[in-house]
């Protein structure tokens, strides 16, 4: 591409840390009734394995809890009644891999949203809780989860790790080397900090002081992106791992190649982030991950766009939805594409054709030697990125793990009750959503049709509840 272009997709990506700009508010704060609501006839989905979808039943909802589920009629008169009839009602779903903080990407776009943007086109799109892959310091993200619980701010759960770790001059750092390139040297001090830079003898006491922080997670870099750049050594992926255990703290690892997956499982991490989209996933490798009992978050609709995106250079593929939980600027920008060419030679612009030469060939079939190997798949986008919004693009995420190979229950379960087992069995986290049980938090997805049939029902929303409050969706 362009330099142009890519200095704006540069100068785009960095302000993912940065949560610059304004947004529309997409959704807003509603009362719950005196005695909550009744959702009538209505087909369940309970997000546990195995369970069949429970058909004509009534769900009460009353202060932050599903109280009843009954095939029995139920009263509640000072309820709201729900019409349930055609509807499938499933738990509020979750995006396991965002940037949260930050910005849709749309180079030649000049406004991208704020984090309470993303927030919102979370909720707004069902999605009630989601991981931060590196945004701000562990204490800043923290104080926000904090907010979020507390109601000071509508944003669904957050699980946030701080600042990601990664070796010198390894991913993300040729990023922010490229920018810098572009402005003078006394400008280079005001530049955000994307990621920890670190090896075995230096850099360490940054660790522990995140870890003494308490993040939710550590997470470790470990691709050469673009192609050809450093990674982090081995031996300090382990250290990595070994601090943060010490302390009770999970590790999951950014990954892009089979021999990155070796390192991660020689460490002894607890996930993936990302499949293996480099290269054909090997069986093997796979084989290890379920027996270690790893989780992976394939996250195949954000390569799948970039291709889309930079290589077919198609810009109005989104669903109805994914309009909808993007911000009028980025809208305005899509609908209006700046012309650039691709010249060969540049590191970056070799990396994202390759998106059309090679990943694009392996990232279905790298979800299938998943399933095939037992591995345990969690559902995430890598939102926002270069030309997906949050929220929305999780529904996509779940078709493609579907193209992959999933069944629709297997994806809904991807997003539904495993990662809250996953946040209760690896995080330490005391969640109690995930499922539609009596007695559980009612975070909640209602959708017309039946996304078990047809997992594009997913994007039928016809209400979202979180921590037993409707969201007010009428923007």
């Amino acid at each position: 591409m362009g330099n142009r272009l890519l200095f704006r997709l540069i100068v785009c990506a960095l302000a993912l840390c940065l949560g610059s700009c304004s947004g529309s508010m997409l959704i807003r704060p509603s009362v719950q009734p005196e005695d909550g609501y009744l959702i009538r006839g209505v087909r369940v989905f309970t997000g546990l394995p195995g369970m069949p979808l429970k058909e004509n039943m009534d769900v009460h909802i009353k202060g932050e809890k599903i109280v009843r589920i009954s095939p029995e009629r139920l009263e509640a008169p000072g309820a709201r009644v729900i019409d349930g009839k055609g509807k499938t009602l499933l738990p509020g779903l979750t995006d396991f891999h965002t940037h949260i903080t930050g910005g849709m990407i749309v180079p030649w776009g000049s406004i991208m949203p704020t984090m309470r943007f993303n927030f919102e086109g979370c909720l707004y799109s069902g999605v009630t809780a989601v991981v931060d892959m590196n945004g701000k310091t562990a204490e800043e993200m923290n104080e926000i989860a904090s907010d979020i619980e507390a109601g000071k701010i509508m944003g669904p759960h957050l699980f946030s790790c701080g600042l990601g770790f990664t070796g010198k001059g390894a991913h993300p750092m040729p990023m922010l080397e490229k920018l810098k390139e572009k402005y003078p040297w006394f400008v280079h001090p005001f530049f955000p900090e994307i990621a920890i830079e670190v090896d075995a003898s230096a850099g360490m006491d940054r660790l522990e002081k995140q870890l003494a922080a308490k993040p939710d997670f550590t997470k470790i870099y470990l691709d050469d992106l673009p192609d050809g750049t450093p990674k982090m050594k081995a031996e300090t992926v382990s250290e990595i791992v070994r601090r943060s255990h010490e302390q009770g703290i999970p590790v999951l690892i950014h990954i892009g190649r089979n021999e990155d997956v070796k390192i991660a499982v020689e460490s002894g991490a607890d996930g993936i982030a990302h499949n293996v989209y480099k290269e054909p996933l090997d069986p093997s490798i796979a084989s290890e991950l379920a027996r270690r009992k790893m989780f992976v978050t394939p996250t195949v609709y954000v390569f799948h766009n970039l291709n889309t995106f930079v290589n077919d250079r198609n810009y109005t593929h989104y669903s109805p939805l994914e309009w909808e939980t993007m911000h009028s600027s980025a809208v305005k920008a899509l609908k209006n594409p700046e012309p650039y060419n691709e010249p060969k030679g540049d590191s970056w612009s070799d990396y994202y054709r390759n998106f059309r030469e090679t990943y694009t060939g392996v990232l279905h079939p790298n979800v299938k030697a998943l399933k095939d190997a037992g591995v345990t798949i969690i559902a995430g986008t890598d939102a926002p990125n270069l030309g997906i919004a949050a929220g929305g693009s999780l529904h996509v995420e779940l078709q493609h793990l579907v193209e992959g190979g999933l069944t629709p229950q297997e994806a809904l379960i991807s997003a539904t009750s495993e990662p809250a087992r996953i946040l209760r069995e690896v995080f330490r986290k005391n969640v109690d959503f995930g499922t539609v049980e009596e007695g559980k938090g009612a975070d909640l997805l209602l959708v017309n049709g039946d996304p078990t049939k047809n997992i594009r029902d997913t994007e039928n929303i016809a209400a979202v509840f979180f921590r037993g409050s409707l969201v007010d969706r009428s923007h």
